[in-house]
């Protein structure tokens, strides 16, 4: 399948382990673009699975997990314990939770900041989460060997999300024979398997998270300490995509937008990242927030004063903005039937490349021009005042 060609480039160099036995430890990297933003090292014997994970935005993180297993194979209790590297005095407190689960229901624990009990009716086989992590390797992992033992296309698994207090359903899909998929906030995440369920690697290319990640050699304590350093000089990654604010004047009129900013991290962009043909959130994370007190014709639409969400969508020779009625959704929440306009944008090439995705509005002599800017590329269209 292409993403297993394409995930098996991606792992940057690291030295990918063979696929380990029972009781073996395995390490995962997993990095969108070029940098890492997890790792996570485990171990599994017939009794359960223990670990560690650390993630690096915002902040570095590290957690220490034991779950224990019934004999069927199935979840009965987890632990874990989330705290910030000593190379950052500065980070998050500590904070953690007991996950028990007895018959059809499950007790939740947290310690820290937000310490509490919380019970909930638990199904069959459901599987706690790590927490902070979306899903950890050694989570997913339990899912597929549960998938396994009960043979079957589609397993459906429930999983435990301790800081919320609540169960999350999914599904683990067989694709192939050694490649499954799961639900993440409606987009298919993939993973290469061994035959009793163990990942060898993953991809959530084709998801809004774009990360991937494979079996490697690694000095977990030794990173760790490294990025959360580099947190305490102010080097650390922070947010995937932090939010801006754009707030400008022109010709009396007050125009804001809201925007997240995704970085290049050394992938192709244009007709990559951003697909050609298909609509994009222009940013990422919530969708992208435009308000104007006045009326305004913006590439040759009227655009009354108001509150939207901008669009966009290209191909190899055009490209649109679009302007939609919706607001306050989720950038993959977009409804063509809410459209106000679309209106053609102007592409400029660039002489050097632009690192994080930016939205601009210039002064004009005519009202402003609005701007994208990725890479090497800008794409521009004209503002005016009514």
């Amino acid at each position: 399948m292409r993403w297993i060609n394409w995930l098996s480039a991606a792992c940057l160099g690291l030295v990918v382990t063979a696929c380990a036995t029972e009781s073996e430890q395995v390490a995962y990297v997993e990095t969108l673009g070029v940098d890492t933003v997890a790792v996570e090292v485990f171990s599994r014997t017939a009794d359960g699975f223990e670990g560690k994970v650390l993630i690096r935005s915002p902040m570095t993180q590290v957690a220490h997990y034991k779950a224990t297993l019934t004999p069927d194979g199935n979840v009965a209790t987890m632990n874990v314990d989330w705290s910030t590297p000593p190379e950052n005095p500065d980070g998050h407190p500590p904070i953690g939770f007991n996950v028990v689960i007895e018959g059809d229901s499950a007790t939740v624990e947290m310690t820290g900041p937000n310490a509490g009990t919380t019970r909930m009716a638990a199904p069959a086989g459901v599987i706690p989460t790590a927490g902070l992590t979306p899903m950890s390797y050694a989570v997913l992992e339990q899912a597929v060997r549960q998938s396994v033992a009960a043979g079957g296309e589609e397993y459906p698994v429930h999983f435990i999300i301790p800081a919320r207090g609540r169960i999350s359903p999914n599904a683990i899909r067989r694709v192939d024979e050694d490649v499954i998929s799961f639900d993440f906030f409606g987009s298919p995440f993939y993973a290469q398997i061994t035959p009793e369920g163990g990942i060898v690697h993953r991809s959530g290319e084709h998801t809004t998270m774009k990360v991937v990640g494979a079996r490697a050699d690694v000095d977990f304590e030794a990173l760790a300490a490294d990025y959360a350093a580099r947190d305490a000089r102010g080097e650390g990654m922070g947010p995937a995509s932090p939010q801006a604010t754009v707030q400008v004047e022109v010709g009396g009129a007050n125009l804001e937008v809201v925007y997240s900013r995704p970085g290049k991290r050394g992938r192709e962009i244009w007709g990559a990242l951003v697909p050609w043909n298909e609509v994009w959130r222009t940013g990422a994370n919530a969708a992208t927030s435009f308000t104007t007190d006045r009326d305004l014709v913006i590439g040759g639409t009227a655009v009354p004063a108001g509150s939207y969400t901008l669009w966009s969508v290209f191909t190899e020779g055009s490209a649109q903005l679009i302007i939609n009625k919706q607001t306050g959704q989720w950038g993959t929440q977009y409804d063509a039937e809410q459209d106000l306009a679309r209106v053609d944008l102007e592409k400029q090439d660039l002489p050097h490349p632009v690192e994080r995705f930016t939205i601009g509005i210039e002064s004009t002599d005519d009202g402003a021009m609005l701007g994208l800017t990725w890479d090497t590329v800008r794409y521009i269209v004209p503002i005016e005042v009514r």
